[in-house]
Formats: structure tokens, C-alpha cells, sequence
């Protein structure tokens, strides 16, 4: 009921300036979201990732991202890299985390030098809410944002930086990445799944937004990662 209602007020939104305004309030104020948790496992050597990987390595440039980069991104005025977003990547590569970019060969118009995609994954912790973060071990990752511009969707581009995210995250020495994603979300379920990543059984969390502060409950067999810091 929880994941139909999201769908609904998101469909409401996109019908114009009013419609969107409205749900905007009711997110901020009361709202839950239901989330389900993804895995790749980085052991597993007939994994999808590793074969989608090896079909695509042609059709995109791949980059780490570095502050340097995020500051130039920033002024670009490209979605996806608005200067707080940028400001928001440059503090992640800042304190360790990794952020991928890609270059797609065959986009067409728009900046060059503008990523068309980027994922970020976090080493150590995420920070679910100001008082709840989802703990991973020393061997683990979890991504924190994936994003793929307007203009370069529909290809597979999700798909292909997360086979790429999970071969860096392997030389790394990670053998597990970890992704949380809106169960209303079925367009990044199904980028993560090509990908190889399986759905972990009864994990939930419901992200509860009431008054202008967020909420976790966790269930599920990591129910336990979901801590303070």
C-alpha cells in the first residue's frame, strides 16, 4: 500500500506546477517511504556485472571523479551537477569515498565535459538520517547516489557504471556493495538486477518523514547495521 501511494502521489506530480508543490508539503511533513536493500556479490566470478562489463567496455569513458573536476562540473549548469550537488561529491571524495563518472561515446549535444553519469559508493557508513546511519564492514561498500542525466538515458548507462563501480570495488578488496532503493523505483531495480545486484529477502526500511525530521525502521536480516553514530 506504502510503495502503491508513492507511486501515486509521483505520478500526481509530474501533472504540473500546483500537483507538485502539494506532494513537495505532504513528503515534508508526513510521508513514508518504503525501501528495499540490494546486494553484489563481488566473490561471485559468473557474476552478471563481470560479463556486462566486458560487452560494454567500449561504449563508455570512465573517470573518478575529483574535486577539481566537481568544481568545473558545478558551473555547467547540467542537471544531475547543480553546484550543491557538486559541493555534495566533492566532500564525499574529500572524506574517501569513491565517485565514478562516465563519458558516453555515443551521446550526442550538450557539454562534453559534462559526465553523463556518475555513482558515488561509501566506505564504512551511510548516513541514513541525522540520528540513524546503515554500518557496513571493513570488506563492504554502499552506494549512495546514482544518477544519469536526462539526456543520456534509455541506454543501459545505469547498468553499465554499476558493472563498472562493482570491478573498481573489487580491486579495492570489497567483497559485498550494498544498494537501497524506493520500492516505487522500478527503473533502478531493474538497472541494479541487469546488473547482477539480488534483492536481499525481508529487508525493509520505512523512511518516515514527519515535521521536518526523518525516521528509520529497519526490518530484516540486517535490521542490526542500523545504528547511531
Amino acid at each position: 500500500m506504502i510503495t502503491f501511494l508513492n507511486r501515486l502521489a509521483n505520478s500526481v506530480a509530474r501533472q504540473g506546477r500546483m500537483p507538485r508543490r502539494i506532494v513537495a508539503v505532504l513528503k515534508k511533513y508526513c510521508w513514508i517511504r518504503r525501501i528495499g536493500l540490494w546486494h553484489f556479490d563481488l566473490t561471485r566470478p559468473d557474476a552478471p556485472w563481470r560479463r556486462f562489463r566486458q560487452q560494454n567496455d567500449n561504449t563508455v569513458r570512465w573517470e573518478k571523479a575529483s574535486p577539481e573536476n566537481c568544481r568545473v562540473w558545478g558551473q555547467s549548469g547540467a542537471d544531475g551537477y547543480i553546484p550543491w550537488q557538486c559541493e555534495w561529491l566533492i566532500r564525499l571524495i574529500e572524506e574517501g569515498h569513491l565517485v565514478l563518472v562516465g563519458y558516453d561515446n555515443l551521446s550526442d549535444g550538450g557539454d562534453p565535459q559534462v559526465p553523463d553519469c556518475y555513482v558515488a559508493l561509501a566506505f564504512g557508513h551511510k548516513t541514513m538520517t541525522k540520528r540513524c546511519s546503515f554500518c557496513m564492514e571493513p570488506d563492504e561498500g554502499m552506494i549512495l547516489n546514482a544518477y544519469t542525466r536526462e539526456r543520456s538515458r534509455r541506454r543501459k548507462l545505469a547498468t553499465k557504471i554499476l558493472a563498472e563501480l562493482c570491478c573498481l570495488a573489487e580491486e579495492r578488496g570489497l567483497t559485498k556493495v550494498y544498494t537501497d532503493i524506493d520500492l516505487s523505483n522500478t527503473a533502478s531495480q531493474r538497472a541494479v538486477e541487469n546488473a547482477g545486484g539480488v534483492r536481499i529477502r525481508n529487508a525493509v526500511i520505512d523512511r518516515i518523514y514527519f515535521c521536518q525530521t526523518q525516521y528509520i525502521l529497519a526490518r530484516g536480516p540486517l535490521k542490526d547495521r542500523f545504528r547511531k553514530l
